[in-house]
């Protein structure tokens, strides 16, 4: 067996490796910024009703903090249901 082939059987090098972790890297960014940019699209436009003014009126303002934080608890809750849920399978194997 060559070593390019006992490197991949014994799990790949440590460049695959690398190079996963880049890619995962990059989905991680770009589902980030597709969320981010989600977050502020949907709390605009539910929160936003008039341009009049630059800043935000004080019940424009508000909404906004409630849709963010309402994101935030749900990303939170869920988060940690799905790390139990994960914990949960790691000991059944």
């Amino acid at each position: 067996m060559d070593t390019a082939a006992a490197a991949m059987a014994t799990g790949g090098g440590e460049e695959d490796q690398a190079r996963m972790e880049a890619i995962t890297d990059n989905l991680q960014t770009r589902d980030a910024l597709r969320l981010y940019n989600w977050v502020s699209h949907r709390c605009f436009s539910d929160c936003v009703t008039t341009f009049y003014r630059r800043a935000l009126g004080k019940t424009e303002e508000d909404c906004v903090h409630a849709c963010v934080r309402k994101f935030l608890l749900l990303s939170t809750a869920s988060a940690s249901r799905f790390a139990h849920l994960a914990a949960a399978a790691a000991d059944d194997d």
